[in-house]
């Protein structure tokens, strides 16, 4: 769920995310609710009591599992941090922590407001409420920043950790200043090679903290640590999103069809639109045998656990698939046994299962493209 809260009426944007959901979820009754992730934007803002009655509201449509997963993403502001009880009383069982760094000065260049010091405070008090559901998220390859400098803010953040770590790379997405100062050479990035430095020192350094390294960006104490929510994304599962931008991917139980859907991003149109006709969907497209097929191999080749044949058979399982093509018939195999050669992918009988090695997942994204036709 997308839940804007800047310069918005928080009850009238609250009733439509409330009709969006009944629209969304009435068709899925007899389902059950794994997770709900409240994130994009800054939910934390919103009121906790709007939260609690977003989560309700799910509840009686579509009954939440006992252990499912409610995570809020949160910047570590004093504001924030102060609401955090507040939140654990509304329903939230996971807190996940924008420190992305312990750098004032790139803190202050991204427009965060918060500091360095601040994100640790805030892990801190995180713990003690939700101990054991806490995660952090930290970003390299800015500005600037050394490979002694990320070795330094990762122990130190690691000293704080409680048990989930997300560590990104920083991506240039194309029409943004970042990557128009990055093409007027107003700004200089670290190195390929310097980046992939800091890539690997985040898996030695956090592997040394009992940190598993599950997924290309995100590392755990245990499995029941892992994310919930995004192992659905990456393992294929059913997803719906709420607000504005929000993206889907279902079966409609009517159909049968595996359908993508996107909410309108203008969040005054998309509110009218739910108040209206209940819901504030932008685009809606049926995903065809071939991308689905595609879908379960980039998003299960991201897992070091990789991705089992009968995942992928019912990954690509669609009502427009000329039957259900097993992973050893879809993929270039002369290619995937070279890099099962190279010591880039595992993999376990007829390729009953395929996974990427700890190496190849640093790769997995040119692996993807020689291994899929």
């Amino acid at each position: 769920a997308r839940v804007p809260s800047g310069g918005v009426d928080h009850a009238y944007i609250t009733n439509a995310l409330l009709a969006e959901l009944k629209t969304s979820l009435t068709p899925h009754a007899d389902k059950e609710l794994r997770s709900i992730y409240f994130g994009g934007g800054t939910p934390s803002l919103a009121k906790p009591a709007h939260i609690a009655r977003i989560i309700e509201h799910a509840n009686r449509l579509v009954p939440l599992a006992n252990d499912a997963e409610i995570t809020l993403e949160s910047n570590p502001t004093s504001a924030e941090v102060g609401k955090m009880a507040a939140f654990k009383a509304a329903g939230i069982t996971r807190y996940s922590i924008g420190i992305q760094t312990l750098d004032d000065s790139v803190l202050q260049r991204m427009g965060r407001l918060h500091t360095g010091a601040e994100g640790l405070a805030a892990v801190d008090r995180a713990k003690a409420l939700f101990s054991g559901r806490v995660s952090c998220d930290m970003m390299f390859g800015f500005e600037g920043q050394t490979l002694s400098g990320w070795r330094q803010d990762l122990e130190t953040v690691l000293d704080h950790a409680d048990s989930h770590l997300s560590l990104y790379q920083l991506t240039v997405e194309p029409g943004t200043p970042l990557f128009r100062d990055l093409n007027a050479q107003r700004v200089m990035l670290p190195e390929d090679d310097a980046q992939a430095q800091m890539y690997e020192a985040a898996v030695e350094l956090c592997g040394a903290r009992g940190f598993r390294h599950y997924e290309v960006s995100n590392y755990a104490k245990s499995p029941g640590a892992q994310s919930v929510h995004n192992m659905g994304y990456w393992q294929g599962r059913q997803w719906i999103g709420i607000g504005p931008s929000a993206h889907s991917r279902f079966t409609d139980p009517a159909s049968g069809q595996r359908l993508r859907t996107v909410r309108i991003p203008d969040i005054r149109r998309w509110a009218q639109n739910c108040m209206e006709r209940g819901h504030g969907t932008g685009k809606t497209e049926a995903i065809d045998g071939a991308e689905a097929k595609q879908e379960a191999v980039v998003f299960g080749l991201r897992m070091l656990d990789g991705l089992s044949n009968e995942q992928f058979m019912r990954g690509n399982n669609s009502s427009v698939a000329s039957g259900r093509e097993p992973l050893a018939e879809y993929l270039c195999m002369e290619r995937v046994r070279q890099h099962v050669r190279d010591g880039y992918l595992r993999s376990t009988g007829d390729l009953d299962h395929l996974a990427p090695t700890e190496r190849g997942l640093q790769v997995i994204d040119s692996i993807l493209l020689d291994i899929i036709p």
